[in-house]
């Protein structure tokens, strides 16, 4: 009898230290994006993956994050990724980042945010901390395109290296990527100016193994580009040894700590 007590006893207390997701599809006009939130205090957190990346390519780190800050960890799909619907009829980069703060307010999170982004995912932080900059108390940067490297010129040449057979395959299974893809070029260009600046608290991780996207000849300006924004004023940069472009995998160490130590900071 007293071991099937303990065993309740012990059952509910690791329940209630359980962080309880919710998992919600936010209406932002003619179409639905899909978030996961685990519930906290404080300045919620919220993730920005990579291009063609839904929320659930964070793994285990929403729950390591809440446990160690108890802020709202927020990951979600953009449009047409993962479980997130899709509106092609209106589909841009400045209209995704316009559905993020719509859908951030309807869920209640919009007053103040911290993000954490990571590659492609650089440019959505981005433009949503230039249209909101008051409302940012920082970013924590992985490995992240920067309008440095990935100038119009670059982003022409590397969209002709898709084939046609991809561009097919990708419109099929992820769309949202195939419509970001498409407009690369003038993403890259718009951009230019308006990327995170000194007037952000930004940490700038970059993996020290580069990506094979980057070619040979590429890497120098890759890694000054990286440290461009990472040693402005207000910002900080970290190399994370033995880690690849999703730094996480390999060295999720350095990732967690440096976002607990950016946002005990700022929060």
């Amino acid at each position: 009898m007293r071991k099937n007590l303990l065993l309740f006893l012990i059952l509910i207390i690791y329940n209630v230290g359980q962080s309880q997701a919710i998992d919600t599809l936010i209406n932002v006009g003619n179409h639905k994006l899909h978030f996961t939130i685990i519930k906290g205090k404080g300045t919620p957190i919220l993730f920005e993956a990579g291009n063609g990346d839904d929320g659930s390519t964070w793994q285990t780190l929403p729950n390591e994050i809440h446990k160690q800050t108890n802020a709202t960890v927020i990951t979600y799909d953009r449009a047409g990724l993962g479980k997130s619907e899709i509106d092609t009829t209106k589909i841009s980069f400045q209209n995704e980042v316009k559905d993020l703060e719509i859908a951030l307010k309807k869920i209640g999170y919009s007053k103040k945010i911290f993000i954490v982004c990571h590659s492609f995912g650089g440019y959505y932080a981005s433009l949503f901390t230039y249209q909101n900059l008051k409302k940012i108390k920082g970013v924590v940067c992985i490995d992240i395109a920067t309008p440095c490297f990935f100038t119009k010129k670059w982003s022409d040449e590397f969209i002709q290296t898709i084939k046609e057979e991809d561009w097919k395959m990708i419109k099929q299974y992820k769309p949202g990527l195939f419509y970001t893809l498409k407009n690369f070029s003038n993403t890259a260009e718009f951009m230019q100016d308006k990327f995170l600046s000194p007037k952000t608290p930004v940490t700038m991780i970059m993996a020290e193994n580069i990506q094979p996207m980057i070619k040979e000849e590429e890497k120098g300006k890759w890694i000054n580009c990286c440290k461009k924004i990472g040693t402005m004023q207000n910002h900080s940069f970290v190399v994370a040894k033995n880690a690849d472009h999703k730094v996480w995998e390999k060295n999720p160490t350095i990732v967690i700590e440096e976002i607990v130590k950016l946002y005990k900071k700022v929060k």
